[in-house]
């Protein structure tokens, strides 16, 4: 009776890290698509700016998910748990306070209507801080195992987790790059911001997807 609980707990662990991973990858897709259908086939310059479009309930409700299933989801140790719920609370903090609007006057925005330059930094530090946490949950911890040997599949799979980390990093260094150089040059006529989070994005949802026992999966079903 014990193992089929804990089968029926592993099945349960294995759906939640995929959900994660689809929430991950359908977000961009659908805000993005959703706005150029709506808003006369225009692509604006990140995901965040759809905050303020009719595509706004569909991105904070997205993020808000992934922020529910990170907090809720548990590890194997307490760093796991550490960095989920953290990972969910900068999630949570990116829709909290939204993006600046660039409109030239002072604006109140968001639930605390806080003015919108300064929300538009605070929202900066969370969606760093968001990727970031993520990148290390797939470095570092994904990537862990227990004694033994490590099969091949999961030699793989450890393989994934880093490089999807490893490009959530170098998402946020081009980010930071392009908005501290480049912005003003004719870079920004491709979007750059809006293609890196959204590369970003479809990293970490990779990961999690590989982390649900989606690809390279054992031959029992593991935890880990």
């Amino acid at each position: 009776m014990s193992t089929i609980k804990n089968q029926s707990l592993i099945i349960s662990y294995l759906s939640m890290r995929r959900f994660i991973g689809v929430l991950g990858i359908a977000l961009p897709i659908i805000i993005v698509f959703g706005g150029f259908i709506q808003n006369g086939f225009v692509v604006l310059d990140s995901l965040s700016n759809y905050y303020y479009t009719n595509m706004r309930d569909f991105f904070i409700g997205l993020l808000f998910g992934i922020s529910i299933f990170l907090i809720s989801y548990t590890g194997y140790e307490k760093v796991d748990n550490i960095v989920g719920n953290l990972s969910g609370i900068f999630a949570m903090g990116i829709v909290l306070f939204p993006v600046s609007m660039y409109c030239g006057r002072e604006v109140k925005v968001g639930i605390f209507l806080v003015d919108d330059t300064i929300s538009g930094y605070v929202h900066l530090i969370f969606s760093a801080l968001f990727f970031l946490s993520l990148s290390f949950n797939s470095i570092f911890l994904f990537t862990k195992h227990g004694p033994g040997r490590i099969s091949r599949e999961k030699r793989h799979r450890n393989i994934i987790y880093r490089a999807c980390g490893i490009i959530m990093v170098v998402c946020m260094l081009c980010i930071i790059i392009y908005t501290s150089f480049l912005k003003n040059t004719v870079v920004w006529k491709i979007h750059p911001v809006l293609i890196l989070e959204s590369v970003a994005l479809f990293a970490f949802g990779i990961s999690w997807l590989v982390k649900g026992n989606t690809l390279y999966k054992d031959k029992t079903i593991e935890y880990n």
